[in-house]
């Protein structure tokens, strides 16, 4: 009897254990012990596949109003619009031109690398129906819906994406008589923050469920792209990071690439282990204020509303993922649904950045633009975290390369202080060019 009773109190300790794992650790494990049960099994495993099904539809049922509120609630908050017009304006332009950017070079390395290719999964959520792509004259009439209740019950993506723009300025525009429109959909938005959070909270049995059906049925030819995927995307970040970053900076501002790195080195290592822009916000406030002398007034408005709106991590890592998705459906993309992709991907990112699981919810919304299938999304939400943390690196960079391009041209950097300050100590080629003179 002794012994039965020691027993007991260690298997509820180690479910205690379980429990206090953080969400990501759990999605992980889920992959691995999935993985694991799916290759020892094999194929007689794939009768816990209506579990995994049933998630995918979970996820689907949630793009919607996810994406609508968010939306809604991203032009909502920009009040400071009105006082800063100008300076928001510059900040906005440069958001979408570098989300544009990153979301191309995604689908350019994607394209370079081939992700996903060879494998060929059936990981259709629902029956779709193969049609002929749009032309770029008929995605660009379609952009604004002639119904927008038939749009949301359609899930017609690109039109909801534009009828929550138009809406959210209407809103906006209608000044105190708006306001109980915009509480509703605040209020809204939150309920839909806790469904979304409800779905995610049976991620881990949703994807050990695909994993193991996935790896039963098809082994290790399944699970070595997911890999690639992974470094797929770092990959491209480094280029966003190296070439983009650095060089629209050196070229506009004549600042050293090596003096705006070393500026920021603390963000980006809270970046990179957080896998939060929200979490790294003082961090990154921080040091565009202290190191790179952005003033405080400029640092406070631009990079909050960078860290909703200015998501270019995300953008690459969507961009990649859609390439990895047609490859695995073998679905051939033309060029057309590329360019919905890019213009799906700016609308979609910006504002989901406070949403839980934002990656897999935007995902699903630029996957249904293309008519790819939700599978993929369960399948790649299990190296989600690993893929998190180079975006979010990304993402965060993004954000205060745009805050000193914009105080650069607003003349908001304190650098004839800095230099004089740090003269002793920095090498005068480390500074911009504007702190010398």
């Amino acid at each position: 009897m002794s012994k039965i009773k020691k027993y007991r109190p260690m298997k509820v300790k180690n479910l205690f254990i379980i429990k206090r794992l953080q969400q990501w650790q759990k999605i992980f494990l889920a992959l691995v012990l999935g993985t694991l049960l799916g290759l020892f099994v094999g194929p007689p495993i794939t009768i816990i596949k209506p579990i995994g099904i049933l998630f995918i539809h979970a996820i689907n049922m949630m793009i919607v109003p996810v994406v609508f509120t968010a939306i809604i609630n991203a032009v909502l908050s920009m009040d400071d619009l009105k006082i800063m017009r100008r300076i928001s304006i510059k900040a906005f332009t440069f958001y979408m031109f570098s989300m544009a950017i990153a979301a191309s070079i995604g689908l350019w390395i994607g394209n370079l690398f081939t992700p996903g290719a060879g494998l060929k999964l059936n990981l259709q959520a629902a029956e779709t129906t193969t049609t002929l792509a749009p032309s770029l004259s008929e995605i660009i009439v379609n952009i604004i819906p002639t119904n927008p209740v038939a749009a949301l019950a359609s899930g017609n993506i690109l039109q909801i994406l534009v009828f929550a723009l138009i809406l959210g300025l209407s809103i906006q525009l209608a000044g105190d008589k708006g306001k109980p429109v915009a509480d509703f959909f605040k209020s809204f938005g939150s309920v839909a923050i806790k469904l979304s959070q409800l779905v995610m909270s049976f991620a881990p049995i949703g994807i050990f469920a695909l994993m193991a059906w996935i790896a039963g049925e098809y082994g290790l030819s399944a699970l070595i792209p997911l890999m690639k995927l992974v470094l797929t995307v770092y990959f491209a970040c480094f280029l966003m990071i190296i070439f983009y970053y650095s060089g629209t900076l050196f070229a506009y501002t004549r600042c050293s690439p090596k003096f705006f790195f070393r500026s920021i080195s603390d963000a980006m290592l809270f970046a990179f282990s957080t896998s939060s822009s929200t979490a790294t916000l003082p961090v990154t406030m921080r040091c565009a204020e202290e190191n790179l002398k952005i003033s405080k007034k400029l640092s406070g408005f631009l990079l909050p509303l960078g860290t909703t709106l200015n998501l270019n991590g995300l953008s690459i890592y969507l961009g990649v993922a859609t390439v990895f998705a047609a490859n695995i459906s073998g679905i051939q993309l033309d060029w057309t649904q590329y360019v919905t992709v890019i213009f799906t991907i700016i609308l979609t990112a910006m504002g989901a950045g406070g949403v839980p699981g934002s990656a897999i919810i935007v995902m699903s919304a630029v996957f249904n633009s293309v008519g790819l299938p939700l599978g993929t999304v369960a399948l790649i939400s299990g190296v989600d975290r690993l893929i998190d943390m180079a975006q979010t690196t990304t993402s965060v960079v993004g954000d205060l390369h745009a805050a000193y391009m914009v105080a650069h041209s607003e003349n908001e950097l304190n650098l004839p202080d800095f230099s004089i300050q740090k003269s002793s100590t920095t090498n005068i080629i480390d500074l911009p060019n504007s702190a010398i003179e």
